[in-house]
Formats: C-alpha cells, sequence, structure tokens
C-alpha cells in the first residue's frame, strides 16, 4: 500500500509541472494550518458534514493502512458517519505538522503525526491512537482542500 502512496505522490509531483518542491508561502502555511485545525474541530465535534466539506469533491481517504479507500466527498461522509456514531467517551483530534511541500501552485504534499486523546476522568488526555497521516492538499476556488488523506496507526 506504501508503494501505492510512493507511485501516486510521484505522479502528482510529475503533474506538477517543472517546479521543484519548495516550501508553501506563508499565506498558504496559514491557510493549510487553518484547515487542519478546522478539520481537528470537526473531528472533536463529530462533524461529519463539516468535516466531509474539507475534501474535494473527488478526495479520497484511509485510514488504518488495510481497511478499504473511501472515494469522494459522499464516501468520506458515510465513513466519518459510521465513526463517529461508534466513538465512545470524549476524544479529541490533535495534528502536528512536521512538513510541507508545495509541488505545484495549487498542490500540497503535508505530512503531520495525528494523535487521538481520550479525556480521563481528572480531566487530563491521555493518547490512545497515532497516526502518520501523508496528504495531498489541492487549491479549488481559493481554498485548500484535502485531496488524498493516508492515515497510518503508528505502534
Amino acid at each position: 500500500m506504501k508503494s501505492m502512496l510512493i507511485a501516486a505522490l510521484a505522479w502528482a509531483a510529475a503533474g506538477a509541472g517543472a517546479a521543484m518542491a519548495a516550501p508553501p508561502s506563508p499565506a498558504d502555511v496559514k491557510a493549510l494550518r487553518a484547515l487542519g485545525d478546522a478539520a481537528d474541530a470537526a473531528w472533536d465535534a463529530r462533524d461529519a458534514d463539516r468535516m466531509a466539506s474539507y475534501y474535494a469533491a473527488d478526495a479520497s481517504l484511509l485510514v488504518g493502512g488495510g481497511g478499504p479507500v473511501q472515494l469522494g466527498r459522499d464516501d468520506i461522509r458515510a465513513y466519518f458517519t459510521r465513526a463517529f456514531a461508534q466513538r465512545v467517551g470524549t476524544m479529541r483530534h490533535v495534528s502536528e505538522f512536521r512538513g510541507q511541500d508545495m509541488l505545484g501552485p495549487d498542490l500540497v504534499l503535508t505530512d503531520l503525526w495525528v494523535r487521538v486523546e481520550e479525556r480521563q476522568p481528572d480531566g487530563t488526555w491521555k493518547e490512545v491512537r497515532r497516526f502518520n497521516n501523508i496528504s495531498l492538499a489541492v487549491r479549488e476556488d481559493g481554498a485548500w482542500k484535502m485531496k488524498a488523506v493516508r492515515a497510518y496507526p503508528v505502534g
């Protein structure tokens, strides 16, 4: 599966033209981090509609490495609806940016760690899952959207 992701990223980079990977502009960094923060907040709120709205219409999502790939915003919305309905307790989703590379003017590769934390009876938070998340984001109609998200469990 990871070899397929590497091939897809190579294809995306080739399609981005002759531009070399470079850091995003400060404005793009701010917008991409805002997208991450908004997605974290939607996840925390169990809001599948809002979560799906942060994905491109033709996006893909793979969580866990072995499950089915969700294709398109409607499929992604259905996935989050099911996942959120199964969640027990108070949890939060915390994204930590590790790196971003512009592959073209409207395409960025983002690498993050994602922690899923559960609120404990004493009010503290305990990490219950961690993912290495590798994503492609595209600029659509002036806004950044998640295009391809791959979340691989760590540990």
